[in-house]
């Protein structure tokens, strides 16, 4: 299919493909002798984890060629700026040996631009199967984005608005990748989600407060203390951040976890509580919240159906688990928001008392 309407080239640009070897050459701008090179599991980028020789891990970053400079360099001004403003274990920008913290490189006729940062010790959320007490951990990763959110609060640079599909302010271009889902009944469940969201959402949303946000803390880029534990040892991936509506940034992590739960309300609420301790929401937000997390889930079905088709060598790591999500959708796509929003209000209200 094809829809000359529709341009997002970083996410339909296959991601680069260099050999280890190759990674190897390229770490050495940054490094000296660097070893224990291994792939990194990425979207639409190509990351290698790699060592120097005291046995220091690092991320070697390589962009989509389609990637643009500034947006890499908001990436990188972020993780700087927070270094300043938060104590948060978060990746940390290395330079390479001239001094640069992005390079240039060559790779099939197409020029692509690298980075280094710091490699966070730990389980990504995602890799675990169980936690024990998943409403602590819900209430620490609130804990964690509140703090989050209010280090970048007064972050600015000329990238930051940035056209991103993840970005809910485009959520009207999902209608154009309708047709690339096959079940018909749930392009049906996507489409209600869309309009739902076009009638009762995109209008009072794009009345709330902005600021730079992380955009996804999807259980693949929280990273857990080991052994298997409900504190986070740091959060990772940067790489969808953009100026949104700040109440965005939490839709986004419920919606994760509330295809996990099966429950918008178990998803949500212990991570609510404890963000809004950190970073206090308001009524308009709150009200907005629920309507949002489905509409997080919805572009998650949809934008990874379409990318799946575009990218079918990927399939298994762009769909993960598309079956929960679409079930998860179909349920909230018959659920009373509003009332929702007034559940995890008083319930918000009696963790304050």
């Amino acid at each position: 299919m094809n829809n000359a309407n529709f341009t997002f080239p970083v996410l339909e640009n296959p991601s680069p493909s260099l050999s280890l070897d190759d990674a190897e050459k390229i770490a050495e701008k940054w490094l000296d002798s660097p070893t224990g090179i291994k792939r990194l599991d990425s979207e639409r980028d190509q990351n290698f984890y790699v060592q120097n020789a005291h046995n220091e891990g690092f991320v070697l970053k390589v962009a989509n060629s389609k990637e643009d400079w500034g947006t890499l360099d908001f990436q990188n001004q972020a993780l700087k700026h927070l270094a300043k403003t938060t104590t948060l274990s978060l990746p940390r920008v290395k330079s390479d040996l001239l001094g640069s913290e992005i390079a240039t490189i060559s790779l099939e006729n197409e020029e692509c631009f690298v980075r280094l940062v710091t490699f966070l010790e730990g389980e990504p959320l995602g890799n675990i199967n169980s936690i024990t007490n998943v409403q602590t951990l819900y209430s620490n990763m609130g804990t964690f984005l509140g703090h989050l959110g209010l280090g970048l609060k007064d972050l600015q640079h000329h990238s930051s608005k940035h056209k991103l599909l993840w970005d809910m302010s485009h959520t009207n271009l999902l209608y154009k990748l309708l047709p690339y889902i096959d079940n018909k009944n749930n392009r049906n469940i996507a489409q209600k989600a869309l309009l739902y969201f076009t009638k009762y959402v995109e209008k009072p949303l794009s009345l709330q407060r902005t600021q730079v946000i992380h955009n996804d803390m999807n259980p693949d880029n929280v990273i857990l203390q080991p052994p298997r534990t409900t504190q986070l040892a740091g959060m990772i991936d940067f790489g969808d951040m953009v100026e949104a509506p700040l109440i965005n940034d939490l839709a986004v992590a419920a919606s994760y976890q509330t295809v996990a739960m099966g429950d918008i309300f178990k998803g949500t609420s212990s991570m609510l509580s404890a963000y809004n301790k950190v970073y206090p929401l308001n009524s308009d937000e709150l009200d907005l919240l629920p309507s949002l997390i489905m509409n997080r889930i919805a572009m998650s079905a949809i934008i990874s159906e379409w990318r799946a088709k575009e990218h079918p060598g990927n399939q298994e790591y762009i769909l993960g688990s598309i079956k929960k999500t679409w079930k998860t959708l179909e349920c909230l796509v018959e659920e009373d928001l509003g009332a929702i929003a007034i559940k995890l209000k008083n319930n918000l209200s009696t963790s304050l008392d």
